[in-house]
């Protein structure tokens, strides 16, 4: 069944604005305009874009759906959903996993510490 509008979870919306705009690079800003333009009365806040990075992970929040690389600070790179990600992942500047060939593997959890 088909989300409404209204009803689009933020990560939903990201997905549908980036699902075309894969290997191109945006700021932080950049993302959240796309966002809140494509679907007028986001909160802008709510658009985070660190938490869908692969290469990145937060304590608050499911480390279940990656679109992003995260450059440098308020760089974001879009790799797509599913991509074959290798490489290590932060949690607060410390290497707290890593990424092979598309599949993770954490060394240090903070979401079992939130």
């Amino acid at each position: 069944m088909a989300r409404s509008e209204g009803n689009l979870r933020i990560q939903d919306k990201v997905s549908s604005v980036f699902r075309n705009k894969i290997g191109e690079e945006f700021l932080r800003e950049e993302i959240i305009d796309l966002v809140v333009n494509a679907y007028p009365g986001t909160n802008r806040s709510s658009v985070i874009p660190s938490d869908y990075c692969y290469n990145l992970i937060n304590a608050g929040i499911a480390f279940n759906f990656h679109l992003f690389e995260h450059r440098e600070v308020g760089l974001y790179r879009c790799l797509g959903e599913e991509y074959q990600y290798t490489g290590p992942i932060y949690w607060k500047k410390e290497q707290a996993g890593e990424w092979r060939d598309g599949k993770y593997r954490l060394w240090q959890d903070p979401r079992k510490h939130a």
